[in-house]
């Protein structure tokens, strides 16, 4: 780890930029984007590795989720996030901005191109 990295909070500048990414949405996908809660993980372990973010449970495509297993959520990964920006503040805020809208595009249940196509990527 770099010098001077160790006081920046990358947790905290995550939670930030996902709130202003949330106020920016058109509001009839903001309503159902606050809905998906974010979770933030330190892990670095073999799972996180080689992820940046996950969307686990149902999409509004699989309707109500009936188990608490299938409830929608997020995961961002900050330490792997941190690592691909090479911690560096303005690129990792464009990590995280990327990563959520993606994985908030698969809670809509679009694919690659429809997320694309929303301008969400």
């Amino acid at each position: 780890m770099a010098h001077g990295n160790r006081m920046i909070d990358w947790e905290g500048l995550a939670q930030q930029r996902i709130a202003e990414i949330q106020r920016a949405l058109p509001e009839p996908i903001r309503a159902r984007a606050t809905e998906v809660p974010v979770f933030f993980s330190r892990a670095s372990d073999e799972k996180s590795g080689t992820y940046l973010g996950i969307f686990e449970g149902f999409s509004l495509m699989e309707g109500p989720p009936a188990q608490p297993d299938e409830m929608p959520r997020i995961t961002l990964f900050i330490v792997t996030l941190a690592q691909a920006a090479r911690h560096r503040r303005k690129v990792f805020l464009r990590e995280v901005q990327v990563t959520y809208l993606h994985e908030l595009g698969h809670y809509f249940g679009w694919d690659e191109g429809q997320v694309a196509d929303v301008g969400l990527e």
